[in-house]
């Protein structure tokens, strides 16, 4: 039988492709998991733990569990699953849709399921992009052997891996393309937006309930995590860059793991590419191997059958909206595309560094271009409700009101509560965190 090559793995982002009138919108909602009465994370394991959850989202709701060995580790219904991150973060995978509502109506029940099995329990669900209490020397582990191989196959690959996994959410958006070059464009603006978008959601701001320095403290941990999946593909904003560069650039990835009957093998020292050409203790490279194997890169965007924007905050639910709004009227609509892609394209890679640095750190008032990046987070509002259909352009209206009224990240409305200036030392009272921040 004729061994899978490098043409194969091309294909399958061709696969990709589809119709201009049959583009949807998927969302993954990350969401940070606390106790109510002392603000810490939640275990895994035990009578209150996200395996409880899971269990009781069954009875109640109609989920069907995944599992790994004898324990939960995930649940199914029609198209939506919801998993977990390493740290008992729970996921919300939604469905593909066609239009916001149908992101916004699943989301809303997903949220009052949740909500209605973990209260009784006294857990809170948190919209913050980081643990704002818990360091991951305090978090429980998933029992889940891909994050087992990835706990010990990344713990030397940035200082900060172990945080990253633990501690932080987001909200990922995915969106379609329709062909080769659209993919790419897709691409490479969501690459140079990346800094921008951190900033303007930046919502991770507190570290042990104190301001930790950063108002996108996830930002800065995934920083300092496995440099070599990880950032920005600075190479993408090569005018020659194709799908074949894609996979050039997946090939160099470092394999973590091969999966053969359900049974995960850790995989060391040893490229996709490097497999591909000559196999793994008798086992030759696959399909899946490489769909799974695309999963690992955990770059600002990324390339599957769409495109993965994986570099926004975990958010409330309305702002969370939002956030899929303003990349929905950008990315989908020709003009407003060309428009956003302007503002970014002419950077050179260091100025996209320094702004990943910096953005986690100032926000918006990050400088950029002669003046701040809040100019460019308001063009890019704007440039959205542009390009959203009348009755979507209403899901803006939060960031609408922080970005072009009040100039602001969701990080600085949070640090308000600790009053005039940021302090590091004081801490921010846990009742006020839950105020602000729960689901």
């Amino acid at each position: 039988m004729k061994g899978l090559g490098q043409g194969d793995l091309e294909r399958y982002f061709f696969e990709g492709c589809k119709e201009k009138s049959d583009l949807g919108v998927g969302v993954e909602w990350e969401k940070i998991g606390v106790y109510k009465e002392n603000g810490k994370a939640i275990r895994y394991s035990g009578p209150r733990g996200v395996e409880a959850i899971f269990k009781a989202l069954c009875r109640r709701f109609g989920w069907r569990p995944v599992f790994s060995g004898s324990q939960v580790i995930a649940l199914k219904k029609t198209a939506s699953s919801v998993t977990l991150e390493p740290g008992g973060q729970i996921e919300l995978s939604g469905r593909r849709a066609k239009t916001l509502k149908e992101n916004a109506d699943e989301l809303r029940s997903h949220l009052a399921e949740v909500r209605e099995v973990s209260e009784p329990l006294g857990i809170v669900w948190l919209g913050l992009g980081a643990q704002p209490i818990s360091t991951d020397a305090d978090i429980e582990w998933v029992p889940k052997r891909r994050y087992q191989i990835m706990r010990e196959s990344l713990r030397h690959r940035g200082k900060l891996t172990h945080s990253m996994m633990k501690e932080t959410a987001s909200v990922q958006v995915s969106l379609d393309y329709t062909s080769q070059s659209d993919a790419i464009d897709k691409l490479r603006l969501a690459m140079g937006l990346s800094p921008v978008l951190s900033a303007i959601f930046a919502n991770s701001p507190l570290k042990e309930a104190k301001f930790g320095g950063y108002l996108s403290r996830r930002s800065y941990i995934w920083r300092h995590t496995a440099p070599e999946r990880a950032g920005i593909i600075h190479s993408v904003f090569d005018p020659r860059f194709d799908f074949a560069a894609y996979t050039k650039y997946a090939l160099n990835v470092p394999l973590l793991f091969i999966v053969r009957n359900k049974k995960w093998t850790a995989v060391k020292d040893l490229t996709f590419g490097q497999f591909l050409k000559r196999g793994y203790r008798g086992l030759r490279a696959t399909p899946a191997d490489w769909e799974l194997h695309l999963t690992t890169i955990f770059t600002e965007a990324r390339l599957k059958k769409y495109l993965e924007i994986r570099c926004i905050d975990c958010q409330k639910a309305e702002m969370g909206l939002a956030a899929v709004a303003l990349l929905k009227g950008i990315f989908y609509d020709d003009l407003s595309r060309r428009r956003a892609l302007n503002l970014v394209i002419r950077m050179k890679a260091g100025e996209r560094e320094r702004l990943r640095r910096a953005g986690p750190l100032k926000g918006l008032g990050t400088p950029f271009g002669g003046k701040t990046l809040l100019e460019t987070a308001q063009k890019l509002v704007r440039l959205a409700e542009t390009g959203l259909r009348k009755h979507e352009a209403r899901y803006l209206q939060p960031l609408k009101e922080l970005v072009l009224d009040r100039g602001l990240t969701p990080a600085e409305v949070l640090l308000e509560t600790l009053g005039p200036g940021r302090s590091r030392s004081r801490r921010v009272p846990l009742d006020r965190i839950l105020k602000h921040a729960a689901l």
